[in-house]
């Protein structure tokens, strides 16, 4: 991801939109599915660090990305657990978290296969993966250039995926669905916008800020009862076989 990216992350993670909405699914994901009393927590491609701090003040929770400048800027949130490794290889012994959580992560990897066999192998028997990705190639745009993604999922090749490495897949729905005709509009003008890439992180103003996380809360209370056949984005659950 170029170094810019980061930055602008950074100072937006905490109450944009988007990114409340991405990591407030995760966490009732957590909620509902992981194993009761979780104890100990693998952020993998932590990023800079605003889910990591959430999940810090649950128990134990140890961030990992591979990024320098990334890491750099979690450590400005305060004294949080992080290390600095490929998810591909993964410096923690087998069957030593309850959880782990993938948000937009397996779409940076060339072959997102190792990791997803490093994450189960790092999962205790009957632990979950939580994990997120840009959904339908057809949005691809100069958003995920900038963000260098490999990839977009559709819903059956995030399933091959997940079983592939073991994993029995006890959720996976699209999310974001009430915004995809807006997003998919937006990745088009994207498409035809001069200039080099960047992620589209539309400023917006307070009111529509708070709108929009409201909007997308009320999505993640029917997404933990239903599927949405369509959306910007997967949200998947996985769990290691007991």
């Amino acid at each position: 991801m170029q170094p810019q990216e980061y930055e602008r992350m950074y100072q937006r993670e905490g109450d944009y939109w988007w990114f409340v909405a991405r990591r407030r699914l995760a966490l009732a994901l957590m909620r509902t599915y992981a194993p009761p009393q979780v104890r100990r927590v693998l952020d993998a491609g932590c990023g800079t660090g605003a889910l990591l701090t959430e999940l810090s003040k649950q128990g134990f929770a140890v961030g990992v990305d591979v990024e320098r400048a990334a890491l750099c800027l979690t450590r400005q949130r305060g004294e949080l657990p992080i290390v600095q490794a490929r998810l591909e290889a993964l410096p923690f012994a087998s069957e030593t978290f309850q959880v782990a959580f993938a948000l937009d992560v397996l779409e940076h990897l060339p072959d997102e296969r190792p990791a997803l066999r490093e994450l189960y192998r790092v999962l205790q028997s009957g632990g979950c993966l939580i994990l997120s990705t840009p959904a339908y190639r057809w949005l691809w745009s100069k958003h995920d250039v900038a963000l260098a993604h490999y990839r977009r999922y559709t819903a059956c090749e995030l399933q091959a995926r997940l079983h592939e490495a073991g994993f029995q897949v006890r959720k996976l729905s699209y999310s974001l669905g009430v915004l995809l005709p807006v997003i998919a509009l937006a990745r088009w003008l994207d498409r035809l916008r001069p200039g080099k890439p960047a992620a589209t992180v539309v400023p917006v103003p307070r009111w529509l800020n708070r709108a929009l996380v409201y909007l997308l809360d009320q999505e993640t209370q029917f997404l933990l009862r239903h599927n949405l056949p369509f959306g910007v984005s997967l949200a998947a659950v996985a769990q290691k076989s007991p």
